[in-house]
């Protein structure tokens, strides 16, 4: 009998948990039939397809590659994610994060031919999440595109190390620093076609959010045409609102019943509003402040076309205006006592107004 062996990872630790043999240093899970069957010397005639649960090694090495993205430990970042690909061969955080650490660490090497043949893996592999995309992993993928996109962000916003060249007299007469902001370009042009066509099979906001965070950070860095980017993210924000908006449509389209109370509600508020306009147009109060308005504007009028030499008349006019603004005052006084109360109602139907139009138009 041969001794137990991992396919996996070739460790020899493995232990029975559960009735299944589990790889103590992989995680890898197999049967007792599987176990028996590794275990006979010679070659072995299996018929039919085994399958082997690697759901825990890849669970692993998923942590393992986070943490070391998070110390930013890009060997070990390549390291892991590569392990994790090789195990599921789908994953679209690893296909692209076990190419953006090399080109990661390359921004600290002055070698410009190793960072573009870091660059263009990593785009090659940008250029390929979208086949990899599985609906049915979508709220896995959400959490990698969005993680994607800000990291592509900190990339594009990273120092790197360039090249001058130097006259006799010690000036700067080239660099090749626009080298590696085209390699940016580069990303997030193919980052740009891969979410397009990922939009194309599960639409959602959060792609175009994505977007949206790239391009903004790209016309922060001041490298790249403001006005085509800023177009871009105009344009990717119209495809949030065209999003919301079907999104609202399709829940009033499966209510309603519900839809049409809250129209009829403010319907008629609106209304009722009108109604209580016309009653405060129509109160003696405000009839007495429009009146006496009138007066003064008559007079004010009046004085006004006079001519220069018309002080006395001018005197006169001016005297029955001061004779009538107490009279406005202590006027308004009572227009606005009478009309409060049918204010505070109206505010009041406004303020359902709103609520109603808020809940119609709200995000579902």
């Amino acid at each position: 009998m041969k001794q137990l062996t991992c396919e996996m990872c070739g460790s020899t630790d493995l232990m029975k948990q559960d009735g299944m043999f589990v790889c103590q240093s992989c995680g890898c899970k197999y049967s007792v039939e599987e176990a028996r069957k590794m275990m006979v010397e010679g070659t072995v005639d299996i018929k039919g397809t085994v399958q082997v649960d690697n759901s825990a090694f890849v669970k692993k090495y998923l942590e393992n590659a986070r943490r070391a993205k998070e110390k930013e430990d890009w060997e070990e970042t390549e390291k892991y994610y590569n392990m994790v690909e090789q195990n599921d061969p789908n994953n679209i955080e690893a296909i692209f994060y076990s190419a953006y650490g090399k080109a990661k660490a390359t921004l600290v090497d002055g070698d410009i031919y190793k960072r573009q043949a870091a660059f263009k893996v990593l785009q090659n592999c940008i250029s390929i999440i979208d086949d990899k995309f599985d609906v049915s992993r979508e709220e896995e993928n959400k959490t990698a595109i969005i993680s994607m996109s800000a990291d592509l962000c900190k990339m594009i916003l990273s120092n790197f190390v360039f090249t001058e060249w130097k006259n006799g007299y010690g000036v700067v007469t080239k660099t090749n620093k626009q080298e590696t902001y085209n390699m940016f370009a580069g990303l997030i042009a193919q980052f740009e076609e891969s979410i397009d066509n990922i939009a194309k099979i599960a639409d959602a906001a959060y792609l175009h959010e994505a977007l949206i965070l790239l391009f903004k950070t790209a016309v922060a860095t001041g490298n790249y045409n403001s006005s085509t980017l800023n177009g871009w993210v105009r344009s990717e924000q119209a495809k949030i609102d065209g999003l919301k908006k079907k999104e609202i449509e399709k829940y009033w389209e499966d209510h309603k019943e519900e839809k049409a109370q809250l129209e009829n509600e403010r319907s008629s508020l609106s209304d009722q509003i009108n109604s209580l306009n016309k009653n405060i147009d129509n109160l003696p109060e405000v009839s007495t402040v429009k009146r006496i308005e009138e007066q003064i504007a008559s007079l004010q009028k009046e004085k006004e076309s006079l001519g220069l030499f018309k002080g006395k008349e001018k005197k006169s006019l001016q005297a029955q205006i001061d004779n009538l603004t107490p009279s406005l005052s202590s006027a308004k006084n009572a227009r606005d006592k009478a009309v409060a109360p049918i204010q505070a109602e109206i505010t009041k139907m406004q303020n359902r107004i709103k609520e109603i139009d808020t809940e119609l138009t709200k995000d579902r």
